[in-house]
């Protein structure tokens, strides 16, 4: 039997189906309600022709004056702190040649004086003689030097980090921005992402996806090589790193080849960063070990970091993010339930900070973290369904709720944050 129009006052039969609203309307209501919803058009014409009036008159030298003033501030201290470090090692050369100076003075009085001394008690030596010419050679040396302006004077380069003044958008997460854009995929695909400067790397029913920041799908390819772990980007490679449970996979985006790493050996690996010349791997086990290979040579195996050095026994390293020649470790513990992250020198595993993290322990999901701004760090507690933003410097700095809960997270295009879940995937858009 057939539905009636779905308007109450309206006893006609349904006519058609409105897919936005799921409403089933008679002829005569349904074309209402498509020239109803062609008339909201309107006011959107309106509002774009708005912006495009601010656009024809908005003068970009008086957009930019305020940062430009910022950085002449900038340059002015900058140049501030040079003069007061050149004057300061000004004055150290200087107390450095006038104490110079002074001992070559002492020196010459105490060997006029040994000279005084041997002349009047007649008991000059041969021997005498050699330490005294020995002596008058080394100061004739000396006050060379001086005349020669011959100093110990080491200058190095000045190098600014490139991080010091950054022009792209921090990313507060205190201040969150509204879901930007969604992607549903199903619950049996694999929570772990990864980016480049412009494409999103993630897993979705037995596909591996490429999607830009409209989370429209730029290319794919099948994955059938069981669940994956991590993933991550080599910039010197241009490929993404895949990891399974034993093994470690490229794939190249421009050919949209999958190839198995063979040289890097059988484990259970965990976790995966690069650098721009080395892979690191971490193991899947308590007490975990972290491996080196060298991406500029075929994967070849550089070094190997075994507990206690890389964590303790019962504890594991849930995932890893390399860093300005540091790598930052998140570390599970099975015997304390807890969880910590830690920034570690990347050639020697020396500890720079530790932070204990305030989360419920879960040793059936890894917590996974990225790097935002800064040398900063996202932290994705899925247990606790939060976000937390941790400083270059190891303190908390915000903690904000995530619906769904979080299961990692990833910086994609200089203002986007992707947040992957079970369900979705969620971009944020920083302005």
């Amino acid at each position: 039997m057939s539905e009636k129009c779905s308007i109450a006052t309206c006893e006609r039969l349904q006519h058609a189906l409105c897919h936005g609203c799921k409403l089933n309307f008679c002829r005569e209501h349904m074309f209402e309600h498509s020239l109803a919803t062609h008339l909201q058009l309107n006011p959107l014409i309106d509002q774009t022709n708005q912006l495009q009036d601010v656009l024809k008159g908005l003068n970009h030298t008086m957009a930019i004056e305020p940062a430009f003033k910022q950085l002449e501030l900038w340059r002015q201290k900058a140049h501030q702190t040079v003069d007061l470090y050149y004057g300061a090692k000004l004055q150290e050369l200087e107390l450095y040649v006038i104490n110079k100076i002074k001992e070559q003075e002492q020196e010459l009085i105490a060997i006029q004086a040994r000279i005084t001394t041997s002349s009047r008690e007649q008991d000059t030596t041969h021997e005498l003689i050699d330490i005294l010419t020995l002596r008058i050679e080394s100061l004739r040396r000396d006050i060379n030097k001086v005349l020669q302006s011959d100093f110990p004077v080491q200058i190095n380069p000045l190098t600014i980090d490139k991080n010091v003044i950054n022009i792209e958008p921090l990313f507060d997460i205190s201040k969150l921005p509204t879901v930007y854009r969604i992607l549903n995929r199903h619950h049996q695909s694999f929570t772990s992402i990864a980016a480049n400067d412009k494409l999103l790397l993630l897993h979705h029913q037995g596909t591996l996806l490429f999607v830009d920041e409209s989370l429209s799908t730029f290319k794919q390819i099948q994955w059938t090589y069981g669940p994956i772990y991590d993933m991550c980007y080599s910039i010197v490679l241009q490929q993404f790193i895949i990891i399974n449970e034993h093994e470690v996979f490229l794939l190249n985006k421009d050919n949209m080849s999958i190839t198995k790493v063979s040289s890097i050996p059988y484990q259970q690996w965990f976790s995966c960063t690069c650098s721009n010349t080395s892979l690191y791997l971490s193991t899947q086990v308590y007490s975990s070990s972290i491996m080196e290979f060298n991406l500029l040579d075929s994967m070849a195996f550089v070094k190997k970091w075994t507990s206690p050095d890389t964590c303790v026994k019962n504890e594991a390293i849930d995932g890893m993010f390399y860093n300005n020649d540091k790598l930052a470790l998140m570390i599970s513990s099975d015997v304390q339930k807890s969880v910590r992250i830690e920034l570690r020198v990347a050639s020697s595993l020396k500890v720079v900070w530790s932070l204990q993290l305030d989360l419920i322990y879960d040793e059936s999901q890894a917590y996974r973290f990225c790097l935002i701004n800064n040398d900063e760090w996202l932290v994705s507690d899925h247990t606790g369904s939060r976000l937390l933003h941790i400083s270059n410097d190891g303190k908390i700095k915000s903690i904000v709720a995530y619906q769904p809960a979080p299961c990692c997270a990833v910086k994609f295009t200089p203002n986007m944050l992707a947040v992957s879940t079970k369900s979705v995937i969620q971009l944020h858009k920083f302005l």
